[in-house]
């Protein structure tokens, strides 16, 4: 069975900051890292992935950054969102 991938804003003020969700449940996170990218003087997107083991990095793109969460994100843990309203992007 193939998983359900989608990804929601995590700061409504923040269009390059989103959490990945896999099946509902929480599994990492994706945002630009403006630091890095300024340091660099091109994108920088950090990844993270909460599920066991955990996992981080850098990529150039956001695509790239996704794949990394999808590649990486294990059915050990997740949770569900907390609080969100049901609109939310």
């Amino acid at each position: 069975m193939s998983a359900h991938w989608t990804r929601k804003i995590a700061f409504e003020t923040d269009a390059n900051n989103w959490v990945i969700l896999r099946d509902g449940l929480v599994v990492g996170r994706v945002m630009r890292d403006n630091q890095q990218s300024s340091r660099l003087g091109r994108d920088q997107w950090a990844w993270s992935v909460i599920t066991m083991p955990l996992k981080n990095g850098y990529s150039d793109s956001m695509p790239e950054a996704l794949d990394e969460v999808r590649a990486r994100a294990s059915d050990k843990w997740g949770h569900k969102p907390h609080g969100w309203p049901d609109d939310r992007k």
